[in-house]
């Protein structure tokens, strides 16, 4: 029956051709549906594979923060005339310490880092609570804290004596510094903070600083350049929450995803931002685009040569 059809279908010229022609459109059609589905789902998996490289390099930086403010805690605690001023309870003198470590750690331009000690008998001054946790479990505490003066990356180590802390030694670097990497790498990095939190910023660290991100976020407007802030301004809630939800969006000029921070006492104080922008040439999204263009070119060069062929 087949046969007969064909057989039929060859000896009407018109017929035969309006047929293959007709199937070959549809069968490319249907190739090309594939086709950019399957680049699509491609692009998302490429699109979520790079969401988690984004946060593994936030995480590794974090670790290498962690050592660094550590290595630094541990020399400050080790100055002698810094621990007899501690066992003596001489404040003026630990004071005069911590000037002298600052000012050789600020030498370097734009270096955010600092050391203070905080003596354990000083009844004069109300410690918070890490600092707190510190002393009653002589253990050493990482962490991001929101404090007077800032947002910082902070290192706490208890200085024991007689098996009794004295003392703790306090490492702090602002949590920007960790945009300074991501900018070498022509990456983005930004850090929303919670309006809960801007109490615990004084005044003069809060006022005409920072502009709002949706319902919920503060944005450090003299830190992050204008272009990424008025994007972050700009995004629609929709695209805010996929960023909040620790999902990705690569609407408009930026890839962006986020990841939920909390402070040292488990407290939810913000939203970092990772990312970059769609029209950096050398970065993923461009280059997973010309990739899924060329593969789609390619492909439909193959099906016109093939029809050519066959005709």
């Amino acid at each position: 029956m087949i046969d007969s059809l064909l057989g039929k279908l060859k000896k009407n010229k018109r017929l035969w051709f309006t047929s293959v022609f007709i199937i070959s459109c549809a069968g490319i059609a249907l190739a090309l549906i594939m086709l950019i589905t399957t680049t699509e789902n491609i692009s998302k998996e490429v699109y979520i594979s790079q969401s988690k490289e984004f946060v593994r390099t936030y995480k590794d930086l974090e670790k290498l923060q962690e050592t660094k403010l550590q290595d630094i805690s541990i020399l400050a605690s080790c100055d002698e005339v810094a621990n007899e001023a501690i066992q003596n309870n001489d404040i003026e003198k630990i004071t005069k310490v911590e000037q002298e470590i600052n000012t050789r750690l600020k030498q370097k331009a734009e270096n955010t880092l600092s050391v203070k000690f905080y003596l354990a008998q000083n009844n004069t001054e109300k410690f918070r609570n890490s600092i707190v946790s510190v002393i009653q479990t002589k253990n050493n505490i990482f962490g991001i804290e929101v404090l007077f003066d800032g947002i910082f990356y902070v290192y706490l180590s208890p200085i024991i004596k007689d098996d009794v802390v004295v003392g703790v030694v306090e490492a702090k670097e602002s949590i920007y510094f960790v945009k300074n990497s991501f900018d070498r790498q022509n990456k983005e990095f930004a850090f929303l903070l919670d309006k809960k939190m801007l109490s615990f910023l004084s005044l003069q660290n809060r006022d005409g600083i920072y502009k709002e991100i949706g319902k919920n976020y503060l944005l450090d407007n003299k830190i992050h350049n204008n272009k990424i802030v008025s994007h972050l301004i700009s995004l629609e809630e929709e695209y805010l929450k996929n960023i909040i939800q620790e999902n990705y969006t690569s609407e408009k000029d930026y890839f962006l995803n986020g990841t939920l921070i909390r402070d040292m006492n488990g407290v939810e104080i913000g939203l970092v931002v990772l990312g970059e922008s769609i029209e950096n040439e050398n970065g993923f999204i461009s280059m997973a685009k010309k990739m899924a263009n060329q593969v789609v070119l390619i492909t439909l060069g193959l099906v016109v040569s093939l029809l050519l062929f066959i005709f």
